[in-house]
């Protein structure tokens, strides 16, 4: 039989616009939004951790009561260990036995593991069904609430498995700041600052005059309307803006990786002992290092990032319990990882991303001279 080809037409143009809802106290704009047309006949379900589930699932519950719906309540364990095919596996299981279907409309309620975590289950659960993401942290506000990126984690790197689902809507409680620790402040701040660092000098001198100029708190800085405000709006809006140009992460997107190819191979080399926002704030100030040799920064605005880090409270060097091995060992397997060399994302000053040949945001760089970097920096 001779061989044939035809093709099968499939163009998609799909809107996957969603509203960015935030405020304080604000239970009940989840049930709006679980109210809207195409989602309020479905089931509704909570898929939230053991920790920030004992926060909001019953306020929750007894606002949806109030509006004449049920929403059945699903927890996992708290912490980034979780994020797991294991625990998402649990999750599926567990709608299964409670009879969910594709008329699931799952709200996924917690930190960047919750919907990083939940959103990858209504990615997948009958093949797709509509999600709510109600980020209670800054970090998740920062970083994970907004562009539809979900995944779950391997022992070889973080977010390794996972697809792209724009969530129905996203809703942002300032109050639910107030709760956190000061570590949490510190880690949705690495976020926060490499979001400055990318795409906007102004906020990032909003964040000097705050921490360095005035010295404030983390928690002085959540509890500040204006600030907590603005923060919250330049986080989304800079995000928004490089999903909106490359939904799916094809160049520009990579750009919100600043800090983060160091980043998440020193939080998997650390077995994930060490936040994030830690390892992201390490891999914001050792890009900014590596750019004043390349002469992407001066060595003034790589200084000015530092005590800006330091003021908040977070790290900006490797830790020396770290091998260059493990680390190595875990950017090898990242999304960035190509061809024998690895795609790095510098910031062009303060407030600006380099752009390479061809108009690519990321630069190959070899691992020999990555490895010798790395070496470099702890020693």
């Amino acid at each position: 039989m001779e061989t044939t080809e035809f093709r099968i037409e499939l163009v998609r143009r799909v809107d996957e616009s969603y509203p960015v809802i935030v405020g304080r106290g604000i239970e009940s704009a989840v049930l709006d939004v679980a109210s809207r047309p195409g989602l309020t006949e479905r089931r509704a379900v909570l898929i939230t951790d053991s920790t920030v589930g004992a926060l909001v699932a019953a306020p929750l519950v007894r606002t949806f009561e109030r509006g004449g719906r049920k929403l059945d309540v699903l927890t996992f364990p708290e912490g980034e260990q979780h994020k797991t095919r294991a625990t998402k596996e649990r999750i599926e299981d567990e709608l299964i036995a409670r009879d969910f279907g594709r008329d699931t409309l799952i709200i996924a309620a917690g930190g960047g593991v919750v919907t990083d975590l939940a959103g990858f289950v209504a990615a997948t659960f009958t093949r797709g069904v509509p999600y709510i993401s109600v980020s209670t942290t800054l970090l998740g506000a920062a970083d994970a609430a907004v562009g539809g990126k979900t995944a779950v984690d391997t022992p070889a790197a973080t977010n390794l498995i996972g697809a792209f689902h724009q969530p129905s809507a996203v809703v942002i409680d300032l109050d639910r700041w107030k709760t956190l620790s000061t570590a949490q402040i510190q880690d949705g701040m690495g976020e926060t600052v490499k979001h400055a660092c990318l795409a906007d000098v102004s906020f990032f001198e909003e964040l000097e005059r705050a921490f360095v100029e005035r010295h404030m708190s983390p928690e002085e800085f959540v509890r500040d309307d204006a600030l907590a405000e603005l923060t919250v709006r330049r986080n989304c809006e800079i995000k928004r803006d490089f999903v909106m140009s490359d939904v799916f992460e094809g160049n520009r997107r990579m750009g919100l990786n600043l800090g983060h190819t160091i980043g998440r191979a020193l939080e998997a080399a650390m077995g994930y002992t060490m936040s994030h926002g830690a390892c992201v704030a390490v891999g914001l100030n050792m890009q900014a290092q590596w750019g004043v040799q390349f002469g992407y920064v001066t060595r003034e605005e790589q200084q000015r990032l530092e005590a800006l880090l330091l003021a908040i409270g977070l790290p900006i060097a490797l830790p020396a319990e770290v091998s260059v091995d493990a680390i190595m060992n875990a950017m090898v397997h990242d999304k960035k990882a190509k061809g024998g060399a690895i795609r790095f994302v510098f910031q062009r000053g303060i407030g600006d991303l380099m752009v390479f040949d061809g108009g690519s945001y990321a630069r190959p760089i070899p691992v020999q001279d990555i490895r010798a970097f790395l070496t470099q920096s702890l020693a």
